[in-house]
């Protein structure tokens, strides 16, 4: 029943009917005034529900959705209790900003990484989203960038080509596209077209939310960090070291520009992609590999070599992997 919930779900996103098994009766109940009749109503209630979006009397389900709301939904679906830095890692969010603890943890997480101009890091928190930035974050946000990037440059464009407009897909979004259509989390319109340039409305970005975010598992089953409250899977004991690079044009071994939140892991203990919080360093994402960095060690990037030094190696720290 769950699956056909799903495929209807989709269907509707892609302007399809759905299937005739999935007609329902059972009404569902929503706060928002402007979703009653809406073809995203059920998934919207049950973000809602979890969490995932906040309680107003309307939802605005069909305005196109911003990067800033994006993050924001993404996390709360995943339950994860936002946590800001002493400063903004972005210019154009300022710290006292109501998006600043979902734009730091994101950023942290390896969700997001903002765009670099002149030195600095920018989000452009109200900018609409597009299709193909939207599956991109969606594939992040799962903590499927280490499985992405084991997709071949080469066999993703050769996919993309089965497609109409697939060459219309930007090269940096190519292989989340493409993971993202072989594992069910996107499909292609009625057309057999991608519309990747499509900007995504916040029923759109629901239903994604409400579909592949929301924990498996009800919250009175799943263990949660008593600090912060934000559910985890599993807990690790662990021995961390340190590193830091002068250059700020060094990238980790998923591609994510290395900043704190940034840590080296052995893949066959943690997987590439995991979201992870690490007592005394916060939230952080296991994008990275190193020569040395085998079994139960982990290694976090910090800001500078004297606070790595600093760091030297520390016993017996609890790492929990958040999905």
């Amino acid at each position: 029943m769950r699956k056909l919930l799903i495929l209807a779900s989709l269907a509707a996103i892609f302007g399809m009917g759905a299937p005739a098994a999935e007609a329902e009766t059972t009404p569902v109940t929503t706060p928002f005034a402007d979703v009653d009749g809406h073809w995203a109503k059920k998934e919207i209630n049950n973000l809602y529900i979890a969490g995932g979006v906040e309680r107003a009397e309307r939802f605005r389900p069909d305005d196109p959705v911003t990067r800033g709301e994006l993050i924001a939904m993404f996390l709360k679906a995943k339950g994860i209790k936002p946590v800001a830095g002493n400063t903004s890692p972005f210019a154009d969010v300022p710290r006292d900003s109501w998006l600043a603890p979902y734009a730091d943890t994101a950023y942290r997480l390896g969700i997001i990484h903002g765009q670099k101009i002149g030195g600095r890091v920018y989000l452009h928190p109200g900018n609409p989203v597009q299709r193909e930035e939207l599956v991109s974050i969606l594939t992040r946000a799962t903590g499927d960038s280490g499985k992405v990037n084991q997709l071949g440059w080469t066999a993703s464009y050769k996919t993309l080509l089965h497609y109409p407009d697939g060459q219309a897909v930007g090269e940096v979004f190519q292989r989340p596209f493409v993971y993202a259509l072989k594992n069910g989390l996107v499909g292609a319109y009625p057309d057999s077209t991608l519309k990747p340039d499509k900007p995504m409305t916040r029923a759109e970005a629901a239903t994604y939310a409400a579909l592949h975010l929301l924990p498996d598992k009800p919250q009175a089953a799943q263990q949660r960090l008593a600090n912060i409250g934000t559910p985890y899977e599993r807990m690790l004991t662990v021995q961390t070291t340190a590193y830091s690079y002068p250059s700020d044009n060094v990238f980790s071994y998923l591609g994510y520009p290395l900043r704190k939140g940034v840590v080296a892991v052995d893949p066959n203990v943690i997987p590439l992609g995991s979201h992870l919080y690490i007592e005394g360093y916060g939230y952080a994402v296991a994008a990275d590999i190193g020569g040395a960095v085998k079994q139960h060690h982990v290694d976090l990037f910090l800001p500078t070599l004297q606070q790595a030094r600093n760091h030297g190696l520390q016993k017996n720290v609890r790492v929990y992997i958040l999905d």
